[in-house]
C-alpha cells in the first residue's frame, strides 16, 4: 500500500514512517502537494538460478584440494 506523507510530517514522524516500511508500505514524501522522493522498503532477492546453482557442490566434479594431489602425482611419474 501506498501512503501519502508530507516532507513536516515526515520529518515529525519519522520512527512511525519506519514501522510503515517494515510492515511493507510504500511512502511517497510530498511537499507542496507534489511528490519529492519515495521510500520503499527493501527487500533481499533471491539468487538467480545460476548463482544458486553454482553453490551446490557438485560431487562429480573435484574440488581443488584434490586437483592439487592429482597434479603431485602425475608430476612425480615423470
Amino acid at each position: 500500500m501506498t501512503k501519502f506523507i508530507s516532507a513536516k510530517e515526515f520529518r515529525r514522524n519519522f520512527p512511525s514512517v519506519v514501522d510503515d516500511l517494515n510492515s511493507g508500505d510504500e511512502i511517497v514524501v510530498l511537499k507542496h502537494s507534489k511528490p519529492l522522493f519515495k521510500i520503499i522498503p527493501f527487500k533481499e532477492e533471491r539468487s538467480d538460478l545460476l548463482d544458486r546453482a553454482a553453490r551446490i557442490p557438485d560431487s562429480s566434479q573435484p574440488d581443488l584440494e584434490e586437483i592439487s594431489q592429482i597434479v603431485h602425482k602425475i608430476r612425480q611419474t615423470k
